[in-house]
């Protein structure tokens, strides 16, 4: 599909789009009796929902066994292979300030507020779908803040016609980091050139330690702006209580700050190379 509002099969996608747009959190939402041993039916809902709104919040009766468990949930869905760079180095990964390594000073594992992103948007392999599983709730705060990364590019191609100068593959580079093994990434925001010519996005809010040419600079800018006014009309926040997930084609997300209470809120995370 050619991101441009003269083509008529973007029109007809953008119609699309604006019609399978969830208008409250409960629109995304399922609940499923065990996570540890998900039904047919079960995951005929999920694929459902990821389908239409490109995430899905679920609610599981009963407590996850082992991270074992939450691998087998992920196959029985379509995440299949995963990203292990992380700070347990495998592919569930458990986001809690209680962390005491060379990660520590990491957003993620901070109690600190998250600003809109893409998993993976410093990574040359794409994520394309990541899962969040609540062990421990925070006190206060914490909540998720989800917007369908299609619907911002949608919001874009209509109000912009230079998207192209996102799609570049070397739209953005992020500099190489020697504490995490990685070289300087180049990458674009925006693109549907992959193997489910579907939109993916990498993308961040981040200032610094992100370069783009005068161009690029510019669009990113306009982007941003859609993301923080246009789209304001599209924004679901959700808390996930004790058993409950959210599961996503890596739309854009961010996180509010949060308080814990007698124990520390812990999510299990992962990360794929598959789009569900």
């Amino acid at each position: 599909m050619i991101l441009n509002a003269k083509s008529r099969e973007f029109m007809i996608w953008a119609a699309e789009k604006r019609a399978n747009t969830p208008t409250r959190v409960n629109d995304l939402k399922i609940d499923i009796k065990d996570i540890n041993h998900v039904e047919s039916d079960e995951i005929i809902k999920i694929k459902s929902l990821m389908k239409r709104y490109n995430c899905c919040i679920y609610n599981s009766n009963s407590e996850l066994k082992s991270k074992a468990h939450l691998v087998n949930f992920a196959k029985s869905i379509g995440m299949m292979t995963y990203d292990k760079n992380n700070i347990d180095n495998d592919a569930v990964c458990s986001i809690t300030r209680n962390k005491l390594n060379d990660k520590r000073g990491y957003i993620p594992y901070t109690d600190k507020a998250l600003n809109w992103h893409t998993d993976g948007y410093y990574d040359q392999k794409p994520i394309y779908s990541w899962l969040l599983h609540c062990m421990i709730p925070a006190e206060e705060g914490g909540e998720n803040r989800l917007l369908d990364h299609e619907l911002v590019i949608r919001e874009y191609v209509l109000k912009h016609n230079d998207i192209d100068l996102l799609e570049r593959d070397n739209a953005f580079t992020i500099p190489g980091n020697d504490d995490a093994g990685r070289q300087d990434t180049e990458s674009y925001v925006c693109s549907n050139k992959n193997k489910y010519k579907k939109l993916h996005m990498k993308f961040s809010m981040r200032k610094d330690n992100i370069k783009l040419d005068e161009k690029v600079e510019v669009a990113m800018l306009k982007m941003k702006n859609i993301i923080m006014d246009d789209c304001k009309k599209y924004y679901l926040t959700y808390k996930l209580s004790k058993s409950e997930g959210i599961i996503s084609n890596n739309i854009l997300h961010g996180r509010n700050s949060y308080r814990d209470g007698e124990n520390m809120r812990e999510i299990f995370r992962i990360r794929s190379y598959e789009r569900i």
